[in-house]
């Protein structure tokens, strides 16, 4: 596949009027994007090629997740995922499947719309622009075949055990007179011990809820949840 450069340039021009646009505006700028995705076949070869055995239902409700009242949109790493999850949301954005406003305000609240659109652009439309900028420019590549350790996997039980916990203690972060950057890294990886749960790997249960307790209990928080939790994992991480 040849490097096209006037393509790339025109898909980072068509994003950045989507994030300088006005709020009124921002959904025929968004088709624009779509139109530049269209037009140059080094992006519909990439696309074809991101998209190939997808699975878009599936990842999107990994990547669109609750924890308490708050909603979390997780990017996937692998970067051949993150452009078919994100070019399949820009064609419901613009379907009127999902509306794009409506969104940003869920997944990043802030004072007002334009300042929850403004996150959705650095938080979604960024990744998404350098992963399919990236496939142009280096090409497409055969993908090595991931190494992992044997998966041990906890008793199904656990997440309902553990979920209203995770909840409460979530719920207590965002009381607690404590840093905001302090509750924020809390609040990561409360996020990361839900993800970890929702896996049932035994193994990164184990080591993201060691360094959670260890966090929570340098502020004293949250103290009856994490003997709750202790005495939920010595039970499911035992009896498989």
């Amino acid at each position: 596949m040849a490097y096209d450069k006037e393509g790339v340039q025109a898909l980072v021009c068509a994003l950045e009027d989507v994030r300088n646009s006005n709020l009124i505006f921002v959904d025929k700028k968004l088709r624009n994007v779509l139109k530049c995705l269209a037009f140059y076949e080094e992006f519909r070869t990439v696309l074809a090629y991101c998209n190939k055995n997808f699975d878009y239902e599936a990842e999107k409700r990994k990547a669109l997740t609750t924890l308490g009242d708050s909603h979390i949109l997780r990017l996937p790493k692998n970067q051949k995922t993150l452009v078919a999850l994100v070019s399949n949301m820009l064609v419901e954005f613009d379907a009127g499947v999902m509306d794009i406003l409506a969104f940003s305000a869920t997944f990043f609240p802030a004072e007002n719309k334009q300042e929850s659109f403004d996150t959705l652009c650095v938080k979604l439309l960024e990744p998404f622009k350098l992963a399919i900028v990236n496939f142009v420019v280096e090409g497409i590549k055969e993908e090595a075949p991931e190494i992992s350790h044997q998966v041990e996997f906890a008793h199904s039980g656990l997440n309902g055990q553990v979920e209203y916990l995770l909840v409460n203690m979530a719920k207590e972060v965002q009381a607690a007179d404590i840093d905001e950057e302090l509750r924020k890294e809390l609040a990561m990886m409360l996020e990361g011990f839900s993800v970890a749960l929702d896996s049932r790997d035994s193994l990164m249960i184990k080591a993201i809820w060691a360094g959670l307790r260890r966090a929570l209990a340098d502020e004293r928080l949250a103290t009856g949840e994490i003997e709750k939790t202790d005495e939920a994992l010595r039970l499911y991480l035992v009896s498989k």
